[in-house]
Order: C-alpha cells, then sequence, then structure tokens
C-alpha cells in the first residue's frame, strides 16, 4: 500500500483508486467523489489513509461473483487458522480454491509473521459462511511455495455452527454518502441509475459511518446534522471476502452526540429501516468479517 497525505486527494472529482486504512480495509472506493475540503479532514480524522499499489481490474461498485465451497463457504471467504493447543489470537488467512471438499488457502499470517506449520499438522479453522459462523478442524495435506506460497487443507471435519445475532454491532472507518431520499428516488429512474448515483451528481454528502450493525448506523459528518426523525439515505461500498457490492440504506436519523473538542465533528445516529435480503445478507457479511477479524478462537485439544 502507499501512504497518502490529504493533498493527494483530489476534491470535487472522481477518486483515480480506492482508499484504505492502515490494515488494508476500503473506506471509500475508487471513482467516487469527495465534495469538499472539510470532507478531506473527515476522511483523515481516524488514522492514516493509503492507497493500493495496483487496482484491481473490476470498477467499484460491479460485484463480483463467488464460487460456494465446502459448507457454503466461498472463496475469498476470510478463514481463521490456529493449531491444536495454540493460545492467543489466531492466523488469518482466505479461502482461494477447492476441490473434491479440500480446500486452498493463503498462508496464514499472524502480526506480519507466517504461521509455521507442516503437512500432516491438524489446525482448527473459523469462517462466516454468509449465515453462519463455522468452526471446523482440518489437516494440512500439501505445503506449496511455488507460483506463490498456499497450503492444501483436507475437508472440513467436526464441523460447528454459532449462532448469528442480527443486533451485532462492529466498529468501523467506512465512508459514505448521505442522500436525501426524495433527490434519490428521482435519480434511480434515470437511465443506468444504481446504487452508486452519488458519484454521479447526485446532491449528496460525504459522512463516515464509525459503526455499523443491521439496525443502523453512528455517523460522523462535516456538515449539519439532521434533525432526529429526518428520512435519510445511506449509500456506501462494500467490500468483503466473497462480495465487493454497492448498497442504499434508509433509515431515520436520531439524535446527536455534543460535539468534542478533540473532533470537531458531530455525530448522529441513523436506525435502519426494514432491511431487503441482499442488504440484509451484504451487511451480515461485513459484521461478521469484523468480528473475525477481531475475535480469537477458543484453544481445543
Amino acid at each position: 500500500m502507499i501512504a497518502l497525505t490529504p493533498d493527494d486527494l483530489p476534491v470535487g472529482q472522481p477518486l483515480p483508486w480506492s482508499l484504505l486504512d492502515e490494515s488494508g480495509n476500503l473506506v471509500l472506493g475508487s471513482g467516487s467523489v469527495i465534495p469538499a475540503d472539510r470532507d478531506v479532514a473527515l476522511v483523515f480524522r481516524h488514522g492514516a489513509v493509503c492507497r493500493p499499489d495496483s487496482e484491481p481490474g473490476d470498477a467499484a461498485g460491479n460485484e463480483r461473483q463467488a464460487s460456494a465451497g465446502p459448507f457454503g463457504l466461498q472463496v475469498g471467504t476470510l478463514l481463521q487458522i490456529k493449531t491444536q493447543g495454540h493460545v492467543g489470537r489466531a492466523a488469518a488467512s482466505r479461502l482461494i480454491g477447492f476441490v473434491d471438499q479440500g480446500m486452498f488457502v493463503t498462508w496464514p499470517q499472524l502480526g506480519g509473521k507466517e504461521l509455521q506449520l507442516q503437512a500432516g499438522e491438524t489446525v482448527l479453522l473459523r469462517g462466516f459462511s454468509g449465515h453462519a459462523i463455522l468452526s471446523f478442524e482440518s489437516t494440512v495435506t500439501a505445503v506449496c511455495r511455488s507460483p506463490f506460497r498456499y497450503l492444501v487443507l483436507s475437508a472440513p471435519a467436526q464441523m460447528q455452527q454459532l449462532p448469528v445475532r442480527k443486533a451485532t454491532r462492529v466498529p468501523t472507518r467506512l465512508a459514505a454518502y448521505l442522500v436525501d431520499p426524495a433527490a434519490g428516488d428521482a435519480a434511480a429512474q434515470a437511465p443506468g441509475a444504481g446504487a452508486d448515483a452519488p458519484r454521479r451528481g447526485q446532491p449528496s454528502r460525504l459522512v463516515m459511518l464509525t459503526d455499523l450493525s443491521t439496525g443502523g448506523a453512528q455517523v460522523e459528518t462535516a456538515d449539519t446534522v439532521p434533525a432526529p426523525g429526518t428520512p435519510v439515505r445511506l449509500c456506501f461500498h462494500l467490500h468483503t471476502a466473497a462480495l465487493d457490492s454497492e448498497i442504499m440504506v434508509d433509515g431515520v436519523a436520531r439524535s446527536a452526540t455534543p460535539i468534542s473538542a478533540a473532533s470537531g465533528f458531530p455525530v448522529f445516529g441513523v436506525a435502519f429501516d426494514v432491511l431487503g435480503e441482499r442488504e440484509l445478507t451484504l451487511l451480515q457479511c461485513y459484521i461478521y468479517e469484523q468480528l473475525l477479524t477481531s475475535a480469537s478462537m477458543p484453544v481445543s485439544g
């Protein structure tokens, strides 16, 4: 990743690359527009901002087709991996392929270092299928170093499914557009309009989602706060292991919190209306990937 400064961000023009936080998580997709100079300060408010060394070929907003693998896990799914008896945080990996219910995964990394594994070793894994968090065991059947380093694992065994709570809330650093729903509905009737309409001139404000659940979000803005009870629409880009998607969510503004001297930016809540199946699934997938990244796995063996 390449670190950016506020002067690197064009104002009023489409971004030539995606903006990432220091961990590589998406903040704002390529092609999005930062409307004003004060919005640049908002983007940098929570830490460093970077861009990828190279931008993927798919434009932001195009949904990738994901292939289903063992037990509903999809190619690209974030996986936690740890060895039996290991205490502490799990290493991170991703599912990159499968055959005969076996799996190919990227070499697990923990704190920037590779997890030391050998063929025949049993590992514990956890991942999110889109409907449940799955915990299981697998055996390292091959250690491969060409054309890149990856592992071949046996078919999952000792599968357990953990219940998914709809109200789970996670901290985020995710840029979004706050749109007047009436203006959004008019724009949606235009030919070719979609969830990324704010990038094509639809009246909107750039905001930051500082936490997110399937029931609502906490929103930080560089502008005035909408009055409680005002209908609002949030348009943002969700990047998960299995999907890249633009999403629109309607809701109602809730009471604002006092502006702190440290931030200078007002914060308010948005309670989401009833979500459609697509929006609910995408939000659940994003939320539980964040939980997988920050959670520790139980020790086994």
